[in-house]
């Protein structure tokens, strides 16, 4: 494999801890490999889906979301290889993390001889499977595009699922979708809404989330992402249709 080619396989490392991320980085950076960091899940998504990744070393301990849904997001919908560092590493854990879809779950300390040989093995393994198929995508399969529909509030999911929104469910995605990628603040959220400033307004807002989460999702992962409790963003593609 040339310099190049390290280069455009690239590694999205997700943890919240900078001093062990930039650590990672700069060691996968000094064996030839392409690094971006993130440090929440948030940062995560917008990462995803801007630039191709062939591995992704997630820590489950994020501030805004726990890093296993990460890890299944991943793993049903693109062909990023996945390794998993935990801060305390355990047969719990290990287990949880290859039944959400892992290659290989490390804990901390890190050994970084080892790790380098992981990823070197899992860069090999996409290569190979590129090869076989024809492909050079290293990141999502297809982009996740949903549609939301104005005339009749139908939102639809990328595989053809169409939802009937209530007024309140309508008017919450359209917030999200008029500032794509971007957080919305609650407050701004609130308004719109029609909800007062106030404890019970807040606890309307998370209450309408969820029952919406719930109707996308019955495990509620879903596209609505909560940004570190000051508000929320839409982290797929979402078109207005009409």
């Amino acid at each position: 494999m040339n310099d190049y080619e390290k280069i455009t396989q690239r590694i999205i490392i997700v943890d919240d801890d900078c001093s062990i991320r930039d650590s990672i980085a700069k060691y996968l950076n000094l064996k030839g490999w392409g690094v971006t960091i993130a440090g929440s899940a948030i940062d995560f998504y917008k990462n995803i889906d801007q630039k191709r990744f062939s591995i992704a070393i997630i820590n489950p301990s994020l501030p805004d979301q726990n890093g296993f849904v990460l890890v299944r997001y991943l793993y049903s919908n693109t062909k990023v290889r996945i390794i998993i560092l935990c801060e305390a590493l355990s047969t719990e854990s290990k287990i949880d993390g290859y039944r959400c879809g892992a290659d290989h779950v490390l804990g901390k300390p890190l050994n970084y001889q080892e790790l380098g040989a992981i990823v070197s093995n899992l860069m090999r393994r996409v290569e190979a499977s590129n090869t076989c198929d024809g492909r050079n995508n290293f990141s999502v399969l297809s982009e996740s595009k949903w549609k939301l529909i104005p005339d009749e509030w139908f939102l639809v999911t990328p595989s053809g699922k169409t939802l009937r929104l209530t007024a309140k469910e309508y008017a919450f995605i359209s917030c999200l979708a008029s500032q794509p990628k971007s957080i919305v603040s609650r407050t701004c959220l609130m308004q719109n809404l029609g909800y007062m400033q106030n404890e019970c307004g807040h606890r309307s807002l998370e209450s309408l989330v969820y029952r919406l989460r719930k109707k996308i999702s019955p495990t509620l992962d879903t596209p609505i992402k909560t940004a570190n409790g000051s508000g929320y963003t839409f982290t797929s593609v979402l078109e207005l249709d009409g």
